[in-house]
Formats: C-alpha cells, structure tokens, sequence
C-alpha cells in the first residue's frame, strides 16, 4: 500500500513521466551544450577551452577522459575560430601524470607538463574525432601548448584544489595499495587501485562502493554530527554537515552520482533544519531526479546516473517487503542489511543486463558483508591521514594498520568476484 500512495505525490508522477520521455526513445533530447565553430571539425587542429570534469582513467589505461568547455578552435591552415559548447578530451596517460608519484616517463612530456584538474584554461593540439555523438568521439590531444589558472578569487581556488588533490595522491602512495583504494574512495581518482582488485569489485557487483555517492556523503554528515553533538548547539550541527558536504564535493569533483547524493543530502538537511518531522524520501528522490535532469541534461544518459538512481529506487520502494521476507528466518539486523542489498538490485540488476550484458547475484549479500569493512576503512583512514600529518613519524606505522584492513577487504572482495553470474 506505501508504494501505491507515492502515485498520489506530483513529483513522483512527474518524475516517471520524465523517465519515459528519456528512454523511451519516442522522443529526443537536444543537447544543451553542442560543440560548434566555423570550422569544420575535420580541419580543427587545436583546441582552447576550460576544462570542466576532473580528468578520469579510462579502462584501456591509454587515456584520461575529460570536459572541455571551447572557447576557440584553429584550422590545418592556421585559420581561427570561437568556439561554442562541450568537447571530450582524451589526454594521454603520460602527460596526466607527469607530476604523480610512481609514475615516471620520458623528458619528452615534461617540456610541455601541466596540471591537467578542472578549473583550468589550456590550449591543445591534437585531431577532432566523429560527428559527436558517438561514445568514442572527441578530441584526441598529442601536446598541451599554454595553461593558466584564472586570477579571480574562483580561479585561485580551484588551482588550490587541483594542488590539494595532488599532494593528496603523493600522500596515498605512500601507503601502497590501501592507499590507492583510500584515495579511490576519497576522490575518485583511480590511478592507483590494483587493477585486480578493481576488476574484482565489478565482478563481485561492487562497483557502486568505488563510485562516489550517497554513502560516502552520509559518512561526512555523520562525523559532522559527532562535532556537531560536541559542540552541543543544534545550530552548529546543521552549520558542519553543510560544510562538511560542500569541502567532499568540492574536493572530489561533480560526478552523476556524487551530484545525485549531494542534491538529496541538501534536501534532506533542508527538511531537518526546518523541524520536518518525517522526511518523505521518495519525495527527495523524486524531485532530486527533476532537478538534476534540469541543471546537467548531459547526465541524463550516464550509466551511473541511472544506476545510482535505480539503486535508491529500489531501496525506498522495495526494501521493507524485502525485509519482512527475510525477519522470518534470519536476525533481524541482518534482514534490515540484505533488505537494502536486494532493493537496490531488484532495480539496477535488468539495467546491467541491458546495458553490460551480466549480472551478478553475489552482490546482494556482497554488499552486506563489503559495505561495513569499507566504512570502518574509510573512517580509520580519516583518523590516520589526520595523525599522520600531525606526527609525520607515524605515517609508516598507520601504513601498517590501513593495508592490513585492505587485505581482508580484498581478500572478501575477490572471493565474492568468484560467484558465477548471469548472462546474456
């Protein structure tokens, strides 16, 4: 009966109108942000833009993938161009990580070596690709000729991130592997997760905990609400959870799922703060979906959208059948931990078979089991980052700690990836 009332709430009647509309294929969505210039694309030699996404990994490992809001393009025969909307950049491997501990390549790249973070303006050359539409399209970059960070107060700040992001993986490397899965956790850059291990979390269905969302946002609102309940003042609290979630997202950078669990994080705090007595969730969901379909179209498409949609989804609508299913034969803290498992897959599991061609039934209780050793790796690894820049001496020792949770995490991780799945 509670999931028949939701069909009486506007915004959730409208989101699923939406939902149709975008995947349906009835109907065809423009894209807000398509990249135009008087020159045609298969003369443009070299690119000028701002970078927009956080550059990220691509599987190949040949790459970095990222966003370049143009601003003016050059011609084969030195004609120019403005430039208008959105082109993909694929960076290569070696100039990215020029600068990142552990990865050392030739001089040749360290003549022309930037670094590569959003909020900076850079001029490439290289080759446009495709019509843009397809997934492989965009611009291939061969050099980087000339970067600057903007002189405004916003342009120094994100220079501050791109500095704080790098010092932070220089930090992570140091405790080999744990780090690499702690910074993965942290920020979203996967430079330095152990490719097995990773292949293992997507195997074993896992992949949501690598991809930063809801959970890791509801950790730093729970350590907010820790300082928050020190302090003692109510006002105080809710003052640290916003600025404990504004610095995460700030630091990790937008991604589709990140913005998803901002946007509902904000709504949720907003209803407390106003002495809500009960927040309707689905109702949060339902106009976070609207919201973010309104602020950044371009995720509408995006595989982890949908997923981390799907996934919330299923939790608020299915979660307690599920877990009056499972009260009758098992305690009752462990019906409430698959419930949440097996509502998230009841919606996310026919979109990895239509969109990867796999499921991977493991992963209900997987992420029962995974789930809390990641947390408690998670907040041990913020205590430890914090002791270790306190007292440098004791950064070999907190090493020692962090990779001995990693290897139980790992070693649950890669026997779960082990479970057969189902395929088509």
């Amino acid at each position: 009966m509670a999931v028949i009332e939701n069909f009486k709430k506007p915004f959730f009647l409208a989101s699923l109108i939406c939902i149709f509309i975008f995947y349906s294929g009835i109907f065809i969505i423009p894209e807000r942000n398509l990249f135009n210039s008087l020159i045609d694309r298969g003369e443009i030699v070299a690119l000028e833009g701002e970078i927009i996404s956080t550059p990220v990994k691509m599987s190949s490992g040949k790459y970095y993938s990222s966003i370049l809001q143009a601003s003016s393009v050059e011609g084969r025969e030195g004609k120019k161009s403005s430039a208008y909307g959105r082109v993909k950049l694929y960076i290569p491997t070696e100039m990215i990580e020029i600068y990142f501990p552990g990865k050392i390549y030739s001089a040749a790249f360290k003549k022309g070596s930037f670094l590569y973070e959003a909020g900076g303006s850079f001029s490439f050359r290289g080759r446009l690709s495709g019509t843009g539409a397809g997934s492989g399209d965009g611009f291939y970059v061969s050099s980087c000729t000339s970067s600057r960070w903007p002189s405004t107060i916003l342009g120094k700040i994100d220079f501050f991130r791109a500095l704080c992001r790098l010092h932070f993986k220089r930090l992570m490397f140091k405790w080999g592997e744990a780090g690499g899965l702690l910074l993965a956790l942290l920020s979203g850059s996967r430079e330095y997760t152990d490719f097995q291990t990773a292949d293992a979390f997507r195997n074993a269905g896992l992949s949501h905990i690598l991809a930063l969302s809801g959970m890791h946002l509801s950790m730093f609102s729970a350590i907010a609400i820790l300082l928050g309940d020190i302090v003692g003042r109510k006002k105080i609290t809710y003052l640290i959870r916003i600025i404990a979630l504004i610095l995460f997202v700030w630091f990790a950078g937008f991604s589709p799922s990140l913005l998803r669990a901002f946007i509902c994080a904000s709504l949720s705090l907003m209803a407390a703060m106003n002495s809500s007595s009960k927040t309707d969730l689905v109702l949060i969901l339902s106009f976070s979906f609207i919201l973010q379909c309104i602020i950044s179209p371009s995720d509408i498409h995006n595989i982890g959208f949908i997923m981390s949609y799907g996934a919330l989804t299923g939790i608020l609508l299915t979660s307690n059948f599920f877990r009056y299913l499972y009260s009758k034969f098992m305690p009752k803290a462990l019906a409430n931990s698959l419930s949440a498992s097996t509502g998230a897959q009841f919606i996310t599991a026919p979109v990895s078979l239509k969109v990867f061609g796999s499921f991977c039934p493991v992963g209900v209780i997987a992420t029962s089991m995974v789930s809390p050793l990641v947390t408690v790796f998670i907040y041990s690894g913020l205590a430890l980052i914090i002791l270790s820049l306190a007292i440098p001496a004791l950064q070999a020792p907190s090493g020692i700690f962090i990779n001995l949770q990693y290897n139980i995490i790992k070693f649950f991780v890669i026997l779960f990836s082990r479970a057969p799945k189902i395929q088509i």
